[in-house]
């Protein structure tokens, strides 16, 4: 498939035409019927960094900040407790709990015997314990460290079979299925996605790339049970190298996108952040280092666009579902994106945001998903 102009676009500089966020209101701000993002990010001042949870209301233009001890990588949301977050550091020994309420840090938490927090955790459906992706800082050994929710204590750990994990997601079954993202040097161990069930505690599926110079960073299984994958390349000193994003329909190989050829090409560095709509059947990815984001077809495992955006990260979607939402910007800002044409709202852009971490958690749509009888309780 050649690539055109239909396929192909820059989009208009957030500076040009941008709303501004504002920080406080008489309105409620924690309303669940509007779209409220969380992100990590930080401020600069005095020649210091201060890292915080970025919160910011899409409806009513404001934003809230939270100091945090660390970048907020992977956000979590107790199922039992809707203004109650956990945060966790990338590759770092540090998590938090944070109080939406008070906006405030509760509890700083820390990895113990050697260990890294990968960045992402998942909660179990009843809120009682937490799932932590963690590796050993010597030899990288990957573990799910099983902990209370309330205490944070280890009650034990799981292998996950492969070094540097890093993303995970929980199915309804209580399938926990984790991206193993290093090669060894004897080539041993490999990236890979491992499928385990947590009642039994044993592996059910392993899923490898079909291309080997790619890891497995991030995923997304959807609803109806497709999975697409956004890979950073395996050589990370080589600059030229593009990162992947592939697919797999029910239990289908796993298929890795090389057309088009203008695209894969431009996909340098790692396909980073992955969002879905049903209804299209529509994948996006973020792509920070290339200055790109690409729309697929998940159905066809083809290209519908690409678009130079500067530094794209977290992608999410809107509470009406019309609407994927891009963090993006050395200046970071925000900007809507219509699912039906998948074409940039200029007139939705914000700036600045200050969300400048990886991910966005759409609070709103989360709480439909993990508390769908208390989103309002």
């Amino acid at each position: 498939m050649s690539l055109n102009r239909r396929h192909f676009l820059k989009i208009i500089p957030a500076g040009l035409i941008a709303n501004s966020l504002i920080a406080c209101s008489h309105k409620k701000f924690f309303n669940p019927d509007e779209d409220i993002l969380l992100s990590g990010g930080s401020l600069n001042g005095d020649g210091k960094t201060q890292h915080a949870l970025i919160i910011i209301n899409l409806t009513q233009q404001e934003k809230r900040v939270i100091n945090t001890p660390f970048l907020p990588h992977g956000i979590n949301i107790d199922p039992n407790n809707k203004y109650r977050i956990f945060c966790f550091e990338k590759d770092g020994s540090i998590a938090c709990e944070i109080d939406l309420q008070t906006q405030e840090v509760t509890r700083t938490l820390h990895s113990e015997n050697n260990q890294l927090f990968s960045g992402h955790a998942s909660f179990s459906k009843d809120g009682s314990i937490i799932y932590c992706l963690e590796k050993n800082k010597d030899n990288h050994q990957g573990s799910i460290t099983i902990r209370n929710t309330k205490t944070f204590e280890a009650t034990h750990q799981l292998p996950t079979l492969g070094l540097s994990p890093h993303h995970c997601q929980l199915s309804k079954n209580n399938i926990l299925t984790v991206s193993n993202t290093e090669k060894s040097e004897s080539g041993f161990h490999q990236p890979s996605l491992v499928a385990i069930d947590l009642q039994s505690e044993k592996l059910i599926e392993r899923i490898k790339l079909d291309d080997d110079s790619l890891n497995c960073g991030h995923f997304k299984i959807t609803d109806d049970g497709d999975l697409i994958i956004a890979s950073a390349p395996i050589d990370t000193q080589n600059k030229t190298q593009s990162g992947g994003v592939s697919f797999r329909q029910q239990n289908d190989p796993v298929s890795t996108m090389t057309e088009p050829d203008v695209v894969i090409k431009r996909m340098t560095g790692e396909a980073l952040s992955i969002a879905t709509d049903q209804r299209q059947a529509i994948a996006a990815v973020t792509h920070p280092e290339a200055n790109l984001l690409t729309f697929w077809s998940i159905k066809d495992k083809k290209i519908i666009k690409a678009y130079g955006f500067e530094n794209p990260r977290g992608i999410g979607q809107t509470l009406n579902k019309k609407y994927f939402i891009v963090s993006y910007g050395n200046k970071p800002a925000m900007v809507k994106i219509a699912i039906k044409d998948l074409t940039p709202q200029i007139d939705s852009v914000v700036q600045p945001t200050l969300a400048s971490g990886e991910h966005i958690l759409n609070w709103s749509a989360n709480l439909r998903e993990i508390m769908p009888k208390r989103v309002y309780g």
